[in-house]
Order: structure tokens, then C-alpha cells, then sequence
């Protein structure tokens, strides 16, 4: 079944924690965009959840609610935006249904490990005894936590992982996230997908993604750079600074890193951060571009 439409469809996909509600802010400013951050989020949540661990699910339910919000959204704009990472594994129901367009939306890999450790992410021990199957879901737990957060798959892989300092669990977590994505995205048509690192993301560049979206974009560089001064959504705790960071977790973090952060040109050595390296090392190309070069690591 596809869904009745009338202009081109756009969701952007990410770990959290990267500039999503900063880029929904950018082009809800544009009068000819529908522009939404993480909408519907128990449902995209729970099909990320099925997505991850392969449990055969019929995504109907899931589609035909993003039916109607993008119909409500065309029928007043040129163009629907969403950003969200909760529907991150749902790129090829998406494309499908669509014909939507997707924006990777990446953040370098020690300051979106920093910003998940301050809000807690990973310290508490997981509910799961029978690794063969996917774990269920605690009654005091958080749906959106429970079902949008990645876990390793597996009795060795996940053994492995809750051995880990919290720092080398989120950039395993960062690492599967991302991982996930390109994967996804390298199976689209070259003009439907698009990979942004945050640290790039100048004026220039959003002209360039609105463009993507599909409208010529009106908002100027005064506007541009006043929203980023604003620092959206950064909450009410400074992320862990690098000095912070126990020896422990760096070691690991930047094992479970180093090989994807090094195919999308990010610095990831955090005495080389700590002694002021940018955090932008060299480009990264399109998704099938990252995919082979991980792929050769």
C-alpha cells in the first residue's frame, strides 16, 4: 500500500543527542515546511525495538499513523520533515511507503558519548536472563528508554558489553546506532540519502539541506546563527568534559569507536581532544562511501 501524496517526505535519523531539534527548528522557519521532532514515539519506538532484535512484526500499524500525519502535513506545505531517532532501523518501511528522503544526522563520537553519560544512560544492570530471545520490558521502565536504546544481541556479545565502563557501553551504542544507519541508507537511491556531521553544519550547508528536502531555503545567516547560539535542548547538566573521563572508558570507548569514527573523518583519541585536536580529521562521502571504508578497516 502506498500512501496518497503530494510532495516530497524527509525524516531525519541520528542517536539522539545530535541536533535534531535544532535542525527542526531551522526548517520549521521555512513557511513552505512541515516540520515535527520525534513524533508518535511509543510506536516508533517499539518498531525500532522489533527492527533490532529481527522479531517479525506486520508495520502496518506503524505506516498508516505516519499515513496520516504526513497527508495532514502536505496539505498545507510543500514539503514533511520529521526528526526523529527513534525511527532510525525504520529507514526501508519508510522509503518504501514515501519514497522518503534521509538525513544521517551525525554528532562526533566523544561529545555524544559525554552528553548520554550525564543523563545516566546504560548505569542501571538490564533484566535479561535468556539471551537467545529479546528482553522484555520492566513495568517501571521508560517505553521510549526501554525500546529506543540499542542493546549487543547475543549471550557473548551482550556479556561482553555489560563488562564495560559505562563510556565503552555508549560507544558501543554510539557505534551500533550509526553503524545501523549507514548500512540503511547505502541501500538507497544516492538522491534519497545524506549524511551531516554536526560539526559541519554551517549556513551553507543548510541551504544545501533544504534543498535536499525540497525547497529553496529563506532562512538567512542572522537567523541561522542565532539559533545555534541558542544551543537547543542541551538540558539542565553539562555533559562529562574529557578530563572527566576515567582512563578506563577511554580505553574503551575508543576501541568500540575507532573504526567508524575514523570512516565518517572523526577524531576520536581523546588525549589528542584533550590536547585540542578538532574533532573533524578528514570527509566522509556518501553512505556506501563510509560503508566500504568500514568495511576495509
Amino acid at each position: 500500500m502506498s500512501s496518497s501524496r503530494d510532495g516530497p517526505v524527509t525524516f531525519c535519523v541520528g542517536t539522539g543527542r545530535c541536533g535534531t531539534t535544532f535542525i527542526t527548528e531551522l526548517l520549521g522557519r521555512e513557511p513552505t515546511v512541515a516540520a515535527s521532532h520525534e513524533r508518535l514515539r511509543v510506536a516508533a519506538c517499539f518498531h525500532m525495538f522489533c527492527k533490532w532484535h529481527g522479531i517479525p512484526i506486520d508495520p502496518e500499524g506503524f505506516l498508516q499513523d505516519r499515513d496520516r500525519l504526513v497527508a495532514d502535513d502536505l496539505a498545507e506545505h510543500a514539503a514533511s520533515f520529521e526528526a526523529s531517532a527513534l525511527v532510525s532501523h525504520s529507514v526501508a518501511e519508510l522509503h518504501e511507503r514515501f519514497d522518503a528522503r534521509f538525513i544521517l544526522l551525525a554528532r562526533a563520537p566523544a561529545a555524544s558519548v559525554s552528553s548520554f553519560a550525564v543523563r545516566g544512560w546504560f548505569l542501571e544492570p538490564i533484566a535479561w536472563k535468556d539471551r537467545s530471545r529479546p528482553p522484555s520490558m520492566p513495568d517501571a521502565a521508560n517505553p521510549r528508554h526501554f525500546f529506543g536504546r540499542n542493546l549487543p544481541r547475543g549471550e557473548e556479545a551482550f556479556d561482553r558489553w555489560s563488562a564495560l565502563h559505562q563510556l565503552g557501553k555508549l560507544g558501543w551504542f554510539w557505534a551500533a546506532r550509526i553503524g545501523a544507519i549507514v548500512e540503511q541508507l547505502a541501500e538507497l537511491p544516492a538522491s534519497h540519502a545524506m549524511i551531516l556531521r554536526l560539526e559541519d553544519f554551517d549556513h551553507a550547508t543548510y541551504q544545501r539541506v533544504a534543498r535536499f528536502v525540497g525547497v529553496e531555503p529563506t532562512v538567512d545567516a542572522q537567523t541561522f546563527g542565532a539559533l545555534a547560539g541558542r544551543r537547543l535542548n542541551t538540558g539542565p547538566n553539562p555533559p562529562l568534559t574529557l578530563p572527566q573521563w576515567p582512563e578506563e572508558g577511554v580505553a574503551q570507548y575508543e576501541a568500540e569507536v575507532g573504526a567508524l569514527a575514523s570512516a565518517l573523518g572523526y577524531e576520536h583519541r581523546i588525549e589528542a581532544l584533550r590536547a585540542g585536536a578538532a574533532p573533524i580529521v578528514g570527509p566522509h562521502g556518501a553512505p556506501a562511501d563510509v560503508l566500504a571504508r568500514l568495511q576495509s578497516l
